[in-house]
């Protein structure tokens, strides 16, 4: 009954921010070829993309890895990666404001911590979940079990891209200033 009623309100959830993004958000062809920001065209960029390991760019975090899948300059409203985290290991503890996030957990067993509104939340993770992350909400996500939690995840930014990060590239060189991590290590895949 508790899957039924948490896959209802996810797809529910799904379908709202769909339709927001899709009413509110999205330039018509005619506001694209105007723009002299935007070089974003949906009649030529790539349709097919893969999540197989090989093929994805990497990024390798202390606290977990981000293989890009869908780079935010190639859609109007959304970029897409996988999230590696390996056993007894977790996400950074951090909040978006210009973008929800949906998860799609492929495999593993995890832990998602969730603030909002000043409560803490706290979900399991297991394969086939599907989750949400409203804006504004400190998040982590922890391995709980002893093979990696490896999930699909979705950013959608309602009100268009950060110009300051134009790029999922420019996002973690922006995220690896903030932590202090260094950018150059975490290209470096380790094993």
């Amino acid at each position: 009954m508790k899957k039924t009623i948490v896959a209802s309100v996810s797809a529910f959830a799904l379908g709202i921010l769909l339709t927001v993004v899709y009413f509110n958000y999205s330039p018509t062809c005619a506001e694209q070829k105007n723009s002299e920001v935007s070089t974003f065209s949906p009649l030529t960029t790539k349709v097919v993309y893969s999540i197989a390991d090989s093929v994805t760019e990497g990024y390798y975090f202390p606290t977990h890895d981000n293989l890009l899948v869908m780079d935010r300059s190639n859609a109007e409203v959304s970029e897409a990666f996988i999230v590696q985290v390996a056993p007894a290991k977790f996400t950074h503890r951090h909040v978006h404001d210009d973008t929800e996030q949906i998860f799609f957990i492929l495999s593993g067993k995890g832990r998602l911590d969730l603030e909002r509104e000043g409560k803490k939340e706290s979900y399991n993770l297991n394969p086939n979940d599907f989750v949400h992350v409203p804006r504004n909400c400190y998040h982590q996500t922890f391995c709980e079990g002893t093979d990696s939690l490896k999930y699909l995840a979705i950013d959608v930014f309602p009100n268009g891209h950060n110009p300051v990060e134009p790029t999922w590239d420019s996002h973690a060189k922006a995220v690896c200033d903030m932590k202090g991590w260094n950018y150059d290590e975490a290209r470096i895949k380790k094993n």
